[in-house]
């Protein structure tokens, strides 16, 4: 059984690939909560971990479109997914009454590749990396999702870059858009969260 934030699941499956072993979500206690990965081929990962999650298996989940879209977060109520046997359970909890959704699931019959090799370099990465800038920006999330899709409009392929607490620019391998994201607020940079360490190290 697997129990945890269904927003999780709705967000990594914009991550899957096509193919196996990629076509899958992975899923497991991690941490005393659960993480929830997915990965296209290794060009785009998505982790994700929910520390009040509970579970007891690992699962490589086929989730379809009707199960992510159940999935997805909502602001006037609190949602979760459990995964038992071959089924999946999407419960929304309001004010007034609860609301469950059963989906039969599909679970991949190849193992999801192991990720834990790549996030370790990242983490080496990070760690090892002289701190360049002070602060990190805070951006809103409509707004690099507009930069993002009217970038696409032009190139398949984006360059990202921050300035310390300032703008982060967009730009294609052309020269003929670039994009300014101003942010919302300059923070202090995050620091790595636990659980992705602990997932590092296998």
């Amino acid at each position: 059984m697997l129990q945890f934030n269904s927003a999780l699941l709705a967000a990594a499956g914009l991550f899957v690939g096509r193919f196996t072993p990629y076509e899958a979500i992975h899923i497991q206690p991690h941490n005393g909560g659960v993480l929830v990965a997915a990965s296209d081929h290794g060009r785009i990962s998505a982790l994700g971990f929910d520390p009040a999650g509970r579970g007891d298996e690992t699962c490589d989940l086929i989730a379809d479109d009707k199960l992510l879209q159940a999935c997805r977060g909502i602001k006037a109520a609190e949602r979760d997914v459990r995964i038992e046997d071959q089924r999946a359970i999407v419960t929304t909890y309001r004010k007034t009454a609860n609301e469950s959704k059963e989906f039969p699931i599909l679970r991949a019959s190849t193992p999801f590749p192991p990720l834990e090799s790549a996030v370790a370099a990242c983490v080496q990465r990070w760690s090892a990396t002289p701190e360049v800038s002070a602060t990190a920006g805070r951006y809103d999330a409509t707004y690099l999702e507009k930069a993002v899709k009217a970038a696409g409009l032009l190139c398949d392929s984006l360059v990202l870059n921050a300035f310390d607490g300032g703008p982060l620019r967009l730009q294609g391998e052309g020269l003929e858009l670039m994009i300014l994201v101003m942010p919302q607020t300059a923070e202090p940079i995050p620091p790595i969260p636990e659980w992705v360490l602990r997932f590092s190290e296998g």
